[in-house]
């Protein structure tokens, strides 16, 4: 259902007015037409652009700053940040999943998470190890059910970042994992039309564990490498390590 509509744009009912017109904002930055140092058009012209009151650009414009993609300047207006300077990191484009930018966030896991599984193997502990073969036990009985094994391969990823006992770790892959949970979902679904390949997944989680529990940091680390870089190939990206 479309609630307003100007020239340029139609703004449906959900989400939220000040969401959406954050949301085209973001895009526009990413794709270069906003280039950091510039300054964006002030709150009149964008509320008639968009056909919003100044108060719902307003907040568009609040929220983009609170993600640190824009900053007021006295004098200036409100100005696009140089992403060096952001005091929040950001993934833009990622959400439109192009091969390349999925290609290069399955690189960025690939590099992440190795490190941290080799992490969790040197500092496991017993009641560690017991979760993370809980979520694994989760895994494979949703392999057996056909069923989606999403959530409990997400929670064996984190429960691995809580275990490399860094904490910005474990809050990076936080963020990570919420970016992740779609393709994960995809590959599963793509997966699950083989009759082979979900117990192949779910091996590759098998052997990571083994090598954390082992206390086996590099078997963790190329183990992990070799995870992320397959499940690339199952949504058809071909990154540098497949």
């Amino acid at each position: 259902m479309v609630s307003r509509s100007s020239d340029n744009y139609a703004l449906l009912a959900t989400p939220p007015l000040p969401e959406q017109i954050a949301a085209i904002l973001m895009r526009q930055i990413a794709d270069g037409r906003y280039l950091p140092g510039a300054k964006i058009p002030p709150e009149s012209q964008l509320s008639g652009v968009f056909g919003v009151s100044r108060s719902v650009v307003r907040e568009a414009i609040s929220r983009l700053k609170t993600e640190g993609l824009l900053v007021s300047r006295q004098g200036k207006g409100v100005m696009v940040l140089d992403p060096s300077a952001r005091a929040t990191f950001r993934m833009e484009g990622i959400d439109r999943r192009s091969r390349p930018e999925v290609a290069q966030f399955y690189e960025m896991r690939a590099v992440i998470e190795s490190e941290t599984a080799a992490l969790a193997a040197r500092r496991r502990k017993p009641n560690d190890l017991k979760r993370l073969r809980t979520a694994l036990a989760r895994m494979a009985r949703a392999v057996e059910e056909g069923s989606d094994g999403t959530q409990p391969d997400l929670d064996f990823h984190r429960i691995i970042a809580e275990m490399s006992g860094n904490r910005y770790l474990r809050d990076l892959m936080g963020y990570l994992n919420a970016k992740a949970a779609g393709f994960i979902r995809a590959a599963r679904e793509h997966s699950s039309r083989s009759a082979t390949l979900p117990a192949k997944v779910q091996l590759e989680h098998e052997r990571i564990f083994a090598a954390i529990a082992g206390g086996n940091a590099d078997a963790a680390r190329s183990t992990s490498m070799r995870h992320l870089h397959s499940a690339a190939r199952r949504l058809g990206i071909r990154t540098l390590g497949a």
